[in-house]
């Protein structure tokens, strides 16, 4: 009993009582910007985020005597099929994963991972949108068990989401700035909205002869509350008001910057730029917000702006841009740079 205590005394005194420093988010290795000299960068690369080796810090010797002494140990677990990805608006983000049938969980100043594969006694089939309210709650959609599910922000199960009618295929999911969840139906060809207290308010968009969506798939919502959709068949992207009246568009079928081919993950900047990543031109484009083109980042490849089938993006307070690059099995962080840099 004692020798036990001393063992774990020691492992508090010397590690787990010790300041951790934040991930770095920028790789000094790399210096990568878009667009290339000598117009003035706008996106930087900051890093791969390629697992829980690259958050977790180095195990030192205490800790594995720790481990050999009481048995406990770390499940790890790689990326997949990472898809979605969100954040708390601070140092979390989570990222939905396909394949793994799970939800990481990154703290990137703790420098914790965990892993949410339960909804209760239910386990995650095949977890596809994630998106976070004011108060850190965590929202996880779930495209074959065909529901949502709401976690706090310690990852325990608070409850279901439901509609007036079931689920069919959500998807996409974003937060307005009245905590309103707005759900994308892949098959239903519509998003469903939820109040703050997660009761079903509405079907959206308002529903206009010549304006339907097909096959919706993604969706963001600016610091105004429009919403953007991810009308993946149009092979657009369609703006609406809060209330559920057509804006504009963006974007038209093509192969050509500004067009698109598969369109999946939105995300919107702080200064209301919007990026739209397409899987099949492995590149995320940005667009203001009357729809012309501004730039695109990536091709096909492995390396920093190189992607393989992205899927999601998120965008943070400090307009660090998180892009799912799905089938290289990694997240990649950039910059947005809100000026010339002198750097």
């Amino acid at each position: 009993m004692l020798h036990n205590l001393f063992i774990v005394l020691v492992f508090c005194s010397v590690a787990g009582c010790a300041t951790v420093e934040p991930l770095a988010l920028r790789d000094p290795k790399i210096n990568a910007v878009w667009p290339s000299p000598p117009d003035s960068p706008r996106i930087r690369f900051l890093r791969m985020i390629n697992g829980p080796d690259d958050i977790v810090p180095a195990k030192g010797k205490v800790q594995h005597l720790f481990e050999l002494v009481t048995g406990e140990t770390n499940i790890r677990v790689d990326f997949a099929a990472p898809y979605g990805i969100a954040g708390d608006g601070k140092s979390v983000i989570y990222i939905a994963d396909t394949d793994a049938g799970l939800v990481h969980k990154y703290d990137l100043n703790d420098r914790e991972v965990s892993f949410i594969f339960k909804a209760g006694e239910e386990e995650l089939s095949t977890p596809v949108g994630v998106a976070v309210d004011g108060e850190g709650n965590l929202y996880v959609t779930d495209s074959v068990n065909a529901k949502t599910y709401k976690y706090n922000n310690n990852g325990e199960f608070l409850r279901e989401l439901r509609a007036d009618t079931a689920f069919k295929r959500p998807a996409g999911i974003a937060v307005n700035s009245r905590s309103e969840k707005f759900v994308v139906d892949v098959l239903a060809q519509k998003l469903f909205i939820f109040d703050k207290d997660d009761r079903f308010i509405s079907d959206f968009p308002k529903v206009i002869k010549g304006e339907e969506l097909n096959y919706p798939s993604n969706v963001a919502i600016d610091s105004a509350d429009n919403v953007y959709v991810t009308d993946s068949m149009n092979f657009m992207i369609k703006v609406y008001s809060r209330e559920g009246d057509l804006k504009g568009t963006i974007g038209k079928i093509g192969d050509s910057p500004g067009s698109f081919a598969r369109p999946k993950g939105i995300a919107v900047d702080s200064d209301q730029h919007v990026y739209v990543v397409d899987a099949t031109h492995d590149n995320f484009q940005i667009f203001d917000k009357e729809g012309n083109l501004l730039l695109f980042i990536g091709n096909s490849g492995q390396g920093p702006g190189e992607f393989y089938l992205p899927s999601g993006i998120y965008i943070d307070k400090n307009d660090h841009v998180f892009v799912a690059d799905t089938f290289n099995r990694r997240v990649q962080v950039f910059q947005y740079l809100k000026g010339s840099e002198k750097q």
